[in-house]
């Protein structure tokens, strides 16, 4: 089998561009060759600056300065994950009394309601919260919120307006006790 010879020969028009190049670089003096030389090399170094490192390098800048809105968007989720699985039981249902306890106690904290959950005595399953000087409308809204999150109805409660230390009621504020027990199936969504 016969394969064709190589010919490393160029078109016409770019060999004569190579010679005319040739003949101007021998007609230059040894400092104009190095001068020249030295500019190609300075040209060449900021062409590959500009191909290959400064759109990484930027773009790597531009990564750092986002790394702490993402970490904090992740976090975010994260907590969002933890409440939908903390909410997908409860209104499944498949919560244990200590699970509808600790249900109980966030809802009240992520309320900002200061209050101390404890098994009311007595009733199955039933969970007592006792609250002290909080904002009446802040614990209103609270209960509203109650049934969806935690799967309780409230069975009873028994507040009173607290008085100040010099004797007069205080407005805006709410003391006493509540009584939530499980709700029956179709109630508390």
């Amino acid at each position: 089998m016969n394969l064709p010879a190589f010919n490393p020969t160029l078109p016409p028009a770019l060999a004569r561009l190579r010679a005319d190049a040739a003949r101007h670089w021998a007609r230059l003096a040894p400092r104009e060759r190095r001068l020249l030389s030295a500019g190609g090399l300075v040209a060449g170094a900021a062409l590959v600056f500009l191909i290959f490192v400064e759109p990484a390098w930027t773009r790597h800048a531009r990564l750092q300065e986002q790394l702490p809105t993402l970490r904090a968007q992740a976090a975010r989720v994260d907590a969002l994950t933890a409440e939908a699985r903390s909410l997908q039981r409860a209104t499944s249902g498949r919560m244990t009394p200590e699970e509808t306890r600790q249900a109980l106690a966030d809802s009240l904290q992520r309320a900002g309601i200061a209050g101390e959950t404890a098994p009311a005595g007595g009733a199955d399953g039933a969970l007592q919260v006792t609250v002290d000087q909080v904002s009446a409308p802040g614990l209103l809204q609270w209960l509203a919120s109650v049934p969806s999150q935690t799967r309780l109805q409230l069975a009873e409660a028994e507040f009173e307006r607290p008085t100040a230390e010099n004797g007069r009621l205080m407005t805006g504020k709410v003391s006493g006790a509540m009584v939530f027990t499980s709700a029956a199936p179709g109630q508390g969504r």
